[in-house]
């Protein structure tokens, strides 16, 4: 029953799942490791955090911080999996158009938007 729950949660989440996979095979992450219901990986191909589905994709450079980027990547995670198909829509683009906006000279923390606050706050993030 545990896995068709699981093939269940993989469709209802099917179209970041297929770009979390194909950005995994792109950039080739050097480490990876169960991290709750989702996949961590590091990379130094990467730039930041990404969260698509069960594939969150680090910085490798960030792997011995304080482990905030990777609980708030898996906030998204979690968004993904109570939005499903519409997560793309209401979280995974605008999240990234906020990142290419977001310039931090402009005194606005980039955590104040609507998505990285809410993934801060599913991912037990605190930024106080």
């Amino acid at each position: 029953m545990k896995k068709i729950w699981e093939v269940l949660l993989y469709c209802w989440q099917l179209p970041q799942n297929l770009l979390g996979l194909l950005l995994v095979s792109i950039l080739k992450p050097e480490d990876s490791y169960s991290f709750n219901q989702a996949r961590l990986y590091y990379s130094t191909r990467m730039r930041g955090g990404i969260s698509l589905g069960r594939y969150i994709i680090v910085q490798s450079a960030m792997k011995d911080y304080t482990g905030r980027t990777e609980w708030h990547e898996y906030g998204h995670s979690r968004q993904s999996l109570f939005l499903g198909p519409f997560y793309l829509f209401v979280v995974g683009l605008p999240s990234m158009l906020w990142a290419a906006w977001w310039n931090p000279g402009r005194n606005v923390s980039y955590y104040r938007f609507y998505t990285e606050r809410w993934a801060d706050k599913l991912g037990g993030v605190d930024r106080c």
